[in-house]
């Protein structure tokens, strides 16, 4: 029997500064994430298509294996999780968008934590998945230690992320019409390897490019809202734009008007990162792709 919702209280931690800010965005979307996702799905599902390589040994889904999927959002691809493992556990900031996940009755523990504090024994997981959480945590480094504690020796780590370069359009077409933050500061994939690597874990990564197209600027901010994505740490209002400022944006952003509508660029890393058997020495090992546009 599933965990229920309101008992995730017994397991939640401190969260971090600006964590709760963030859950709240993410609870006011839980009812509109799914149809509005469609990046999110897409690259989560391009994330479950590695799975199979995941399990260490593949008897080992029929037996003892347990997945855990970190900022699991609404679980809509948890009925592709349960075929991988035989428990499944999710953990998200949001209480709302668990208790979206919990409808599908998928998973057997629901844990309310932030990705740096989560209440669970250190190697008590053979597989993380965590499919565009990254990004919304400000301590990346911590969060990796956090996710590698958890991790059984020879358990593996898939996760996606957005990196520098995601929102080309958006951050170009606001230049010039006033200072103010408007999207995530995000990291190069490098600086990403760079906090992973201290860790003693093997990693294979790779870096792809997505694009969402949109009928208009109105339709795309839309679309942020509806996941829960429109916070932005920094920015100096975050309620509503003036008006001039509003049409200024989107008088640039037509420039990138194609046949498919206004595009929205994203670069997504990809990461399979590899606890070894034994604790190690010495610093880990990577390998890193640059992938095809999707």
């Amino acid at each position: 029997m599933a965990v229920m919702v309101h008992e995730q209280q017994q397991d939640r931690m401190k969260l971090s500064s600006f964590s709760p800010v963030i859950a709240a965005h993410f609870d006011k979307a839980a009812s509109s994430y799914v149809n509005a996702a469609t990046l999110q799905q897409q690259v989560a599902l391009d994330l479950t298509a590695l799975l199979p390589a995941a399990a260490p040994i593949p008897s080992l889904v029929q037996q003892n294996q347990v997945l855990l999927d970190v900022g699991c959002g609404p679980g809509w691809y948890h009925p592709q999780l349960v075929n991988h493992c035989s428990e499944l556990w999710a953990v998200d900031l949001s209480a709302a968008m668990l208790a979206q996940a919990q409808t599908l009755g998928c998973a057997s523990r629901y844990i309310q934590a932030d990705v740096c504090q989560i209440p669970l024994p250190d190697g008590s997981v053979d597989v993380i998945f965590s499919s565009l959480m990254l990004q919304w945590c400000a301590t990346p480094q911590q969060a990796f230690s956090e996710l590698c504690r958890l991790l059984k020796p020879g358990g593996t780590l898939l996760l996606s992320t957005l990196v520098q370069g995601s929102l080309r359009e958006f951050q170009q077409s606001w230049a010039g019409v006033d200072d103010d933050a408007h999207q995530l500061e995000l990291l190069a994939a490098t600086e990403l390897l760079a906090q992973l690597l201290p860790l003693g874990v093997n990693i294979v990564s790779e870096q792809k490019q997505y694009q969402v197209f949109y009928p208009d600027v109105r339709a795309l901010a839309r679309g942020f809202k509806q996941i829960g994505a429109n916070f932005v740490q920094g920015r100096q209002g975050q309620g509503l734009m003036g008006k001039q400022r509003w049409l200024a944006f989107a008088n640039n952003y037509e420039q990138f008007r194609g046949a498919r509508g206004l595009p929205l660029s994203y670069q997504v890393l990809q990461l399979v990162v590899t606890k070894p058997a034994a604790a190690a020495t010495v610093p880990g090992s990577a390998r890193f792709k640059q992938g095809a546009t999707d």
